[in-house]
């Protein structure tokens, strides 16, 4: 069986500057909106949630060669 190849440091800490940046941005668009329209915190949490699931997608679509 062919050895997998290892994630270099650097490529581990894209990874994790990904995730926090597709999290933040979620949330600060969601919040943005939530002021912009006076809707809420509702709307902060939605774009915590939609950061949160881009931040796991690329996330496997960067380490999935490693998988």
């Amino acid at each position: 069986m062919a050895r997998r190849p290892s994630p270099t440091l650097a490529e581990l800490a894209g990874v994790g500057l990904t995730a926090g940046a597709c999290v933040a941005i979620g949330v600060g668009v969601g919040y943005w909106i939530a002021e912009a329209t006076g809707a809420g915190p509702a709307v902060t949490f939605a774009g915590l949630g939609i950061g949160v699931a881009a931040a796991v997608v690329a996330t496997y679509f960067m380490i999935k060669r490693y998988l």
